[in-house]
């Protein structure tokens, strides 16, 4: 139970520090929205991004273990396998 605690005290440090940058240094470039648009580069790191997020959570979910396993997955080969 108590690592589950440090687990999602983890989680809501790395999306405090993502929603400080995107409310600071990328909100000008949020204002855009060119992850909208299908054949541009930032639809297509919005979406690895995305199912990056979705892959830790369900690692999480499906076999829980420490965060710092985990942390800084950005290669989805890792993630998936």
């Amino acid at each position: 139970m108590e690592d589950a605690r440090a687990d999602l005290k983890m989680l809501r440090a790395r999306m405090a520090g993502i929603g400080a940058q995107l409310g600071g240094d990328w909100a000008e470039k949020l204002c855009a929205q060119l992850h909208l648009d299908r054949d541009t580069v930032e639809c297509a790191y919005w979406h690895a991004g995305y199912h990056q997020a979705l892959a830790d959570v369900l690692g999480l979910v499906a076999k829980p273990r420490a965060i710092s396993d985990i942390a800084d997955m950005s290669n989805p080969l890792r993630a998936a396998g």
